[in-house]
C-alpha cells in the first residue's frame, strides 16, 4: 500500500507521514530517502548534491527537481539536477519498488500525481494537509526556533514552489480535492486529532483489502 501526503509548509505533514509510518510498519519516504537513492542509483554525490542551489521550476528551463521542504527547512540547499522526465520516472519507479515489496508512505514529491494518478495493481490513499498561513507560520516558528519574519518568508516561497511543481511537472492543481481520498485542516482539526483520524482511516483501509480466508 501507499500513503500518499501532499501537504502545505507548517500543516504537519511530517509528523503525519511519521506517525502513519510507524503505525502501520511502513517505510517513509521523504526528501532525505529520495535525495539518498537518487544520488546512488545515478551516481550523484552527497557532496554534489548540497553545493548545487535548488530553485523551483521555470518554464522553458531543463528542470530541476523541487524538493520544497528540504529548501525551506534543511541546512543549505538540496538539488538533483537531471532532465525533468528522468527524474520524475526514477522517482516513481523507486515508489513502485519499495511498494512491491511493503507499505510506504510517501512525503510530497506531487502525491497521486507524480505516481501518474494510480500505479495499477497497489492500493493508494492520497491525503492533504492545509491549514490558514498565519497558523503555519506560528507553528514553524515555535518549532524551529525562527522569528515570525523568517517563517512567513518559508512558507510564502514553499507554497509558491509546491504549486508551481505539480503545475509544471504534471499539469495538476495540488489543492483540487478531487485528487485526495482525505483532506485535513489541521489549524481547525488540531494535528493530533489529524493523526489519530488518518492513521485509523490507513489501518481500516488495509484491513478491507486484506484477503479473507474461506
Amino acid at each position: 500500500m501507499i500513503v500518499s501526503i501532499s501537504r502545505e509548509l507548517g500543516a504537519g505533514g511530517g509528523t503525519l507521514g511519521e506517525a502513519i509510518a510507524r503505525d502501520l510498519g511502513a517505510t517513509l519516504l521523504d526528501e532525505r530517502w529520495f535525495i539518498a537513492q537518487l544520488a546512488e542509483r545515478y551516481q550523484f554525490s552527497n557532496d554534489f548534491l548540497n553545493r548545487t542551489l535548488e530553485q523551483p521550476p521555470k518554464f522553458g528551463e531543463s528542470l530541476i527537481a523541487t524538493l520544497a521542504r528540504a529548501t525551506a527547512m534543511m541546512p543549505g540547499a538540496l538539488t538533483l539536477k537531471m532532465p525533468d522526465e528522468r527524474v520524475i520516472d526514477a522517482a516513481r519507479a523507486l515508489v513502485v519498488e519499495q511498494a512491491q515489496s511493503g507499505h510506504v508512505v510517501v512525503l510530497g514529491h506531487g502525491g497521486v500525481s507524480m505516481l501518474g494518478w494510480r500505479p495499477e495493481g497497489i492500493p493508494v490513499l492520497a491525503i492533504l494537509l492545509q491549514a490558514r498561513r498565519e497558523w503555519r507560520i506560528a507553528q514553524l516558528a515555535r518549532r524551529y526556533g525562527i522569528e515570525t519574519e523568517e517563517a512567513a518568508r518559508r512558507i510564502r516561497v514553499t507554497d509558491e514552489a509546491r504549486v508551481r511543481y505539480h503545475q509544471h511537472y504534471f499539469n495538476s492543481n495540488m489543492y483540487d480535492c478531487a485528487l485526495y481520498d482525505l483532506v485535513f485542516n489541521t489549524e481547525v482539526l488540531g494535528l493530533d486529532t489529524t493523526v489519530d483520524l488518518a492513521t485509523r482511516a490507513v489501518r481500516d483501509l488495509c484491513a478491507a483489502l486484506r484477503p479473507t480466508t474461506a
